[in-house]
């Protein structure tokens, strides 16, 4: 509202000043005729009046043709200075604030396949260091190597307006997008640039891998404790009231199944949720020594009714880390528990930490059988077990390593397990230290 008030004024003052202001002194000296007309009796005052306004406007509506020329002409020099200066000035910035905010990563580049417009999401999810703050002035093909994402830019150049391809980049964990190409103008004439806008699918095309590869893993691996369970259930019913001892032996059977069926859904609903979170890094500061100190007694109390002893070596402080606590604890008790498990009477456990200036070591090593060195590179599989009817007749579900391998997938640490037939097994989670 301002600004037209603003603007009506203005214009009012341009009219006064460049059309009434030369004719003032013609209108001044015909209004003094017009009255002395009046007074010597020649005109009425009505006649003089309508004279003189009709005289005045026909004197104000004769416009100098140089003067309305040089009106257009000064109107069009400042509208294609005012485009010309918007061209070439504020192009870029125009687009940068356009598109900093959105969710989805978005670069320009330009003939030479620069970047010269990148979004904060752009810069935050491809940058290839911390101390890079931009990704501006790099080339895409040395940021992003993808052989179908350089045709389609070929494509959009020689042929098409726009464009739209699926594409997979490699690294510890792969990430899907999609990516939407078109070309838009540009500030040098003659050019144009491509907007290229990359938005991630990996959640959604791991949901629906996940979601298949669980039903088909419930389905197969829930068989067997359904088929025994319904066994159980129908021999009770037939014979239960006519044998009440061998009845209490087959509900305990029963039970142990169940719980069977029980860990097994867990496992594959804790394992589906890992590998779903992979890609997202924790960033909660945690300590080592408290998660084991939360868990220790528990397992304490499960090695000791199997006649092992869980020991620890621990230096007095802290090992700090950034981590999911509930995932770290998971994983420590998978490993653990495997260790008590399929170890040998009156066998040892012993957890450890130890570090360096820039990683910490959580070592979980048992005393027990050892496992062949051709299984090794197989024991983080899904249901792999080395020894079926040993992992069965323990209640395994054959998830507890894959569980352990995702939890430091997703910390980005490394798992290195080493082992010795007859002297046993050495399982060693390495994470970066905060």
């Amino acid at each position: 509202m301002t600004d037209k008030k603003f603007e009506k004024s203005f214009n009012l003052k341009k009219v006064i000043a460049e059309i009434i202001e030369p004719k003032i002194p013609v209108i001044f000296i015909t209004i003094l005729m017009l009255f002395i007309f009046y007074l010597v009796g020649l005109f009425s005052l009505f006649s003089s009046i309508l004279f003189g306004s009709v005289f005045i406007a026909f004197l104000l509506a004769i416009q100098d043709p140089e003067q309305s020329y040089y009106f257009e002409e000064t109107s069009d020099r400042e509208y294609f200075g005012a485009s010309k200066k918007l061209n070439d000035t504020n192009y870029l910035e125009i687009l940068s604030d356009g598109i900093k905010l959105l969710p989805d990563s978005i670069f320009i580049i330009d003939s030479n396949e620069t970047i010269v417009v990148a979004n904060k999401k752009g810069n935050q999810e491809f940058r290839t260091s911390d101390n890079l703050e931009t990704v501006v002035g790099l080339r895409l093909p040395n940021l992003i190597r993808s052989t179908p994402l350089s045709d389609c830019i070929k494509d959009i150049r020689l042929l098409k307006d726009s464009k739209k391809i699926e594409i997979i980049l490699p690294g510890q964990i792969e990430k899907s997008y999609d990516i939407f190409l078109s070309k838009i103008s540009s500030a040098v004439k003659g050019e144009f640039n491509i907007m290229i806008l990359f938005r991630e699918t990996t959640d959604l095309k791991k949901s629906i891998n996940l979601r298949s590869d669980f039903i088909a893993n419930a389905s197969h691996e829930l068989k067997t404790p359904i088929a025994i369970i319904k066994g159980i259930a129908e021999t009770l019913d037939r014979y239960g009231a006519d044998d009440l001892a061998n009845s209490k032996l087959f509900l305990s059977k029963l039970l142990n199944e169940s719980d069977r069926a029980q860990s097994l859904i867990e496992d594959l609903l804790s394992l589906n949720q890992l590998e779903m979170r992979q890609h997202l890094l924790p960033d909660i500061k945690i300590n080592l020594v408290l998660i084991i100190d939360s868990i220790f007694d528990g397992l304490s109390d499960m090695a000791k009714k199997q006649k092992i002893t869980l020991k620890r070596t621990i230096r007095k402080k802290r090992y700090l880390m950034l981590g999911d606590e509930k995932d770290i604890k998971k994983a420590l008790i998978n490993l653990i528990e495997n260790a008590i498990k399929y170890n040998r009477e009156n066998g040892e456990v012993n957890i450890s930490l130890e570090d360096n200036d820039r990683q910490i070591l959580l070592i979980v090593e048992d005393s027990g059988l050892g496992i062949p060195p051709g299984d090794i590179s197989r024991l983080t599989d899904r249901f792999y077990r080395v020894d079926v009817p040993a992992s069965m007749a323990v209640g395994g579900t054959g998830l507890g390593l894959a569980i352990v391998k995702n939890t430091v997938i997703r910390h980005n640490g490394t798992l290195e397990i080493s082992s010795e037939l007859g002297k046993g097994s050495s399982f060693k989670l390495i994470f970066n230290k905060f």
